[in-house]
């Protein structure tokens, strides 16, 4: 009889349309776990759009830019099946049927659609949309229990969502976004004038590729009732996001207090200049900016948990101010106020989210990462010996 041991190395196949950590916070999930995983894997990234400076081989597939957003992921999809046979592991960030590891990032379409406080137009709404139904469809499939399949939510809020919108699906585990932690931050006087902004003044910070959600609208009503030397770094977003960020700040009567940049790879300068990072998101399964922000010892205002992941750990008042409502720009004002006024309660919740930010690791994601591949592989191997001893065996 042969005995087959696993192999230490696997061949793993990443597949996501955006590779590149300044796309957002899934993409960064991605390329920081690709890094790491790479010293231990042959990892190989499948992708419509390539911006990172790793050296990882990878296969760019073009974007068909006629076809919509719905009917692309199904031809980047078949695309991608045909190139990924062999691989020892699938890893997708996608919402399709595609892998045998599937990360999932945001709340499930089916939670959206029919779980989420929708009405019955809402839903029947749903139903008689073909884009929609499509969307639903590569879910189940994604979601649908076989061997060597798992299920990765981004946060315990995605995990919950899964299980309220499926009676069954494959296994699923929570594996938590991880940070790095800057030996050396920084000094906040040369970071602001690296950035062209004026010393003097108080500055809190915003990094969002969608700043709209991210509770923009909210911070510019609460700055009405903030000091005037009290001003805020919004970065993040394509091309024109810096526009549509100023024009929001312009309405709001706050045009000159706020200072936008567009999407970068490095977003350390803007955390090393601020005094304070606010994120009241209205929607976030972990919330990667408010521990990034930790990492960078500054004191945190954000969302609680009904809105942020990331909030179900952390301590209200000692890792950071948790918000009732992130969409009361009273309190978000009276939040950025008693940090701006209390300069120890500032350096007590930027210790403390600091030591809070050193217990996420992307070290530890990666082993997580290492040890499912191996049970999957297991797993399907195991699931694929049984199917052909169903065919060999007498009926």
């Amino acid at each position: 009889m042969t005995v087959l041991y696993p192999r230490a190395r696997k061949r793993v196949a990443f597949i996501t349309r955006r590779f590149g950590k300044q796309f957002g916070g899934a993409e960064a999930y991605g390329e920081y776990v690709m890094d790491v995983l790479r010293q231990t894997h042959d990892v190989h990234v499948f992708c419509q759009e390539w911006d990172s400076p790793l050296d990882l081989p990878h296969t760019v597939l073009p974007r068909r830019r006629w076809l919509p957003r719905w009917l692309n992921l199904l031809d980047f999809t078949r695309r991608c099946q045909a190139l990924t046979a062999g691989f020892d592991v699938v890893h997708s960030h996608e919402n399709s049927w595609l892998g045998n590891v599937h990360v999932i990032h945001v709340m499930p379409v089916r939670y959206a659609k029919f779980h989420n406080g929708r009405t019955f137009r809402q839903k029947l709404s749903t139903c008689l949309s073909l884009r929609w139904l499509a969307y639903l469809g590569m879910e189940a499939m994604r979601f649908r229990p076989r061997p060597g399949r798992a299920l990765v939510a981004a946060s315990s809020l995605i995990a919950e969502q899964v299980q309220a919108a499926y009676r069954v699906t494959a296994p699923c585990t929570v594996i938590m976004p991880g940070v790095n932690v800057p030996d050396v931050v920084q000094a906040r006087t040369d970071a602001r004038r690296g950035l062209g902004l004026d010393t003097k003044h108080r500055y809190g910070v915003l990094v969002a590729n969608d700043p709209m959600r991210k509770g923009l609208a909210a911070i510019l009503e609460a700055m009405k009732q903030l000091p005037d030397d009290f001003h805020l770094i919004v970065a993040g977003g394509e091309g024109g996001m810096p526009q549509r960020v100023q024009e929001a700040a312009a309405t709001a009567g706050m045009a000159h207090r706020v200072h936008a940049w567009a999407g970068c790879r490095d977003v350390r300068p803007f955390y090393a200049a601020a005094d304070l990072c606010v994120f009241p998101t209205l929607g976030d399964a972990f919330g990667m900016v408010p521990l990034e922000a930790m990492a960078h010892r500054l004191p945190v205002v954000l969302s609680n948990a009904d809105y942020c992941g990331f909030a179900r750990h952390v301590r209200h008042d000692v890792d950071a101010l948790v918000l009732n409502d992130p969409r009361d720009a009273h309190e978000i004002a009276q939040a950025v106020q008693s940090i701006l006024q209390d300069a120890s309660l500032a350096r007590r919740l930027g210790d403390a989210g600091h030591a809070l930010a050193a217990a996420f690791s992307w070290a530890a994601v990666a082993d997580s990462f290492s040890l499912l591949y191996a049970s999957v592989a297991a797993a399907g191997r195991s699931g694929e010996e049984d199917h052909l001893d169903a065919e060999v065996s007498p009926g």
